[in-house]
């Protein structure tokens, strides 16, 4: 018997490293200042949709709460929760905000099946600063907390939202989302197709057409300076200009990468925006950026910014590049149920499973689940072969369990 459609089950050696790989992007940011808050896995919709406005609705989980019919959404993004959080909770507390979370999102995929999409995400929001010092923090410590899982080969691929946001406001509502996907796959035919269904005015599309070349090095932001050269546009470009010098200050411009035609999201960005790039999952390990106008929605204006990452893609692209993360745990035996020593290897800090049966037994179970060893009736038989016989849990029997 299979779960939903669309939603997966994570057996125990996967959760395992999940959870590890979790631990240790949550310790990063941990060192940060970064404090671990906790969002409700489902919301009203009327607080979702406030700070997620151009979301599209066939990606949500709908349903209403029992007892109240209230209408309700289970969390496709956890930044709209964390700032409600800010603008209604810790408004006694001074800023910058500075916090962490991790957790399951879910949202339907497009395409025709439309099948449910679960995730776990690991993320930071820095509330309350504002200026390309914020922006340096918050992109150097995606790529720190890549860094400390293990990954060593990565692209920051940095945008702004703001050179096409106005332009693809010009588009019809019901047509943007279309658009905003043909334009960051750089489909121009398809893009042509779609303005051309709404009707779009001949300088949008020519605006949103010179947006698909924008991609590459850092060379990119003069042919863009070029190209775009409305007021708003160069300012748009002197930003991204700041957060770019600031992020090779800090060593990361060996990992730069430009795509000026990435406008798709949340419809809550107003800045420079990231993507998190590696071989593997086909999509984004994560992305993040700037979103002054959120809080906002919640009533309590701020600068904000933050970067959530997929711990599942970044799972998947750490094996491919043969740099899965060993998991560390405590020994692990299977013991003869009844046993006197079940006691004392518990209280020890051993994992026991007790097993019916006899030292076979509880060897096959150990070889089956990956356990390290087995004892039955004074007799220790590790996975190598390597036997002890004793019914004391002495330091020397200790120290066999443990592999010492």
């Amino acid at each position: 018997m299979a779960p939903p459609r669309g939603m997966r089950d994570v057996l125990p050696d996967a959760t395992e490293t999940l959870a590890a790989l979790t631990k240790r992007l949550m310790g990063t940011f941990a060192g940060f200042g970064y404090r671990r808050v906790t969002t409700p896995a489902f919301e009203y919709a009327e607080v979702l949709e406030r700070g997620m406005s151009n979301i599209d609705r066939a990606e949500q989980l709908r349903f209403f709460e029992p007892g109240t019919g209230e209408l309700t959404l289970l969390r496709p993004d956890m930044t709209p929760q964390i700032a409600r959080i800010v603008a209604t909770r810790l408004g006694h507390l001074p800023p910058p905000f500075r916090l962490a979370y991790h957790g399951t999102v879910l949202r339907r995929r497009k395409g025709r099946a439309r099948l449910a999409r679960q995730s776990t995400q690991a993320g930071i929001e820095l509330i309350g600063m504002k200026g390309s010092r914020a922006d340096r923090e918050v992109i150097g410590l995606a790529a720190r907390g890549l860094v400390s899982a293990g990954l060593e080969r990565f692209v920051i691929e940095l945008s702004q939202v703001r050179l096409g946001q106005q332009a693809l406001e010009a588009v019809p509502e019901a047509l943007r989302g279309r658009a905003a996907d043909a334009l960051a796959r750089k489909d121009v035919t398809q893009l042509e197709a779609v303005l051309a269904e709404g009707r779009t005015a001949k300088r949008t599309r020519q605006r949103l057409a010179r947006l698909t070349e924008l991609y590459g090095d850092r060379s990119i932001l003069a042919l863009a300076r070029r190209r775009l050269r409305d007021e708003a546009s160069r300012a748009a470009l002197d930003e991204l200009s700041r957060v770019t010098d600031a992020l090779e200050d800090a060593g990361l411009g060996d990992r730069l990468a430009f795509d000026l035609g990435e406008l798709r999201g949340h419809g809550y960005y107003t800045g420079v925006s990231f993507n998190l790039l590696a071989d593997g999952p086909g999509e984004p390990l994560g992305g993040g950026g700037r979103y002054d106008d959120l809080l906002g929605r919640y009533g309590r204006p701020a600068p904000a910014t933050g970067f959530a990452l997929d711990v599942g893609h970044l799972q998947w692209a750490l094996e491919l590049a043969g740099s899965a993360p060993a998991v560390s745990r405590p020994p692990r035996w299977a013991v003869a149920a009844g046993d006197p020593l079940v006691g004392p290897l518990r209280a020890a800090g051993v994992e026991v499973s007790e097993v019916e049966g006899t030292l076979k037994g509880a060897l096959d179970f150990a070889r089956a689940w990956g356990y390290d060893g087995a004892v039955a009736k004074g007799r220790f038989e590790r996975l190598d072969g390597v036997t002890r016989k004793g019914h004391r849990l002495d330091e020397a029997a200790l120290a066999f369990v443990r592999g010492e």
